[in-house]
């Protein structure tokens, strides 16, 4: 199926081919003189030909690997497939694979991100990669002491913001800052998804920061959750529900990872 793509578009361009050489000899008869030393059409050279086919193969590989992640991946949660990875795992080298004039068997590598990723295996790794993303973007360590109050638990992220030139007065996260905060929430979304909190969930994984606007203590509202933004840092308050189901996520799926940074 998707290594029979690679042929129709190998057709194409061949089918590309024949009909531009058709006009490069309907040019060269209609000139009397017949001197080819220039013409307007111009064919595509074999090199050419070669580079569009391996570009088109990067990109149908790119999507293989982008339909698993979103096909593979928990509820509203998050799953990263590393392609190269991946292709190095199955064994192509679809480059190569071309240059002896074979078809790279994409069927084949979907079938090994299935295997793969399918199932209760996507799920685990996607937790696991959650449960990292929130240790990293709260810079948790073995010995964090996490506080606790009468109504939330509370963690914070340190989140740099400015206030742009020519703007309203309102706040804007820092370019140095805004990556860090979507993988958090990205975690987070994939954690809510894990503990049945679809709502929280769903409302993290919408929640656009590159454009986000606000004022020094200003409160974003969630189910479950209340993120208060200041200069420098952003707090998350969780509810004690959702907030002790985090810390559970976090041993199940974190623990390796928070033992690591014991060292930092």
């Amino acid at each position: 199926m998707f290594t029979n793509l690679i042929q129709l578009f190998k057709d194409a361009q061949q089918a590309a081919q024949t009909a531009y050489d058709a006009v490069l000899s309907a040019e060269i008869e209609a000139f009397v003189d017949r001197r080819v030393e220039y013409t307007a059409m111009n064919t595509r050279s074999k090199y050419a030909a070669e580079r569009e086919l391996q570009e088109f193969c990067s990109r149908l590989v790119g999507r293989l690997v982008m339909e698993a992640s979103r096909k593979f991946a928990p509820g509203a949660g998050r799953l990263e497939i590393d392609k190269d990875e991946e292709l190095r795992r199955f064994g192509l080298r679809v480059n190569d694979v071309l240059e002896a004039g074979r078809l790279p068997d994409l069927d084949g590598f979907w079938q090994h991100l299935e295997k793969t990723f399918g199932g209760d295996a996507g799920r685990e790794v996607a937790f696991t990669q959650a449960a990292k993303a929130i240790i990293n973007g709260f810079w948790l360590k073995p010995d964090s002491e996490i506080k606790r109050t009468s109504s939330a638990v509370v963690l914070e992220k340190r989140v740099s913001s400015e206030i742009p030139f020519h703007t309203s007065g309102k706040r804007r996260i820092h370019y140095g800052s805004t990556q860090g905060v979507a993988l958090t929430l990205d975690g987070l979304a994939t954690f809510a998804s894990k503990h049945q909190f679809g709502a929280l969930g769903q409302q993290l994984r919408h929640c656009n920061v590159s454009n986000l606007e606000f004022d020094t203590r200003e409160k974003m509202s969630f189910s479950g959750l209340d993120v208060v933004m200041f200069n420098d840092k952003w707090q998350f308050k969780f509810s004690h529900q959702v907030g002790d189901a985090l810390s559970l996520f976090i041993s199940e799926y974190g623990a390796e990872h928070l033992a690591s940074r014991d060292r930092y």
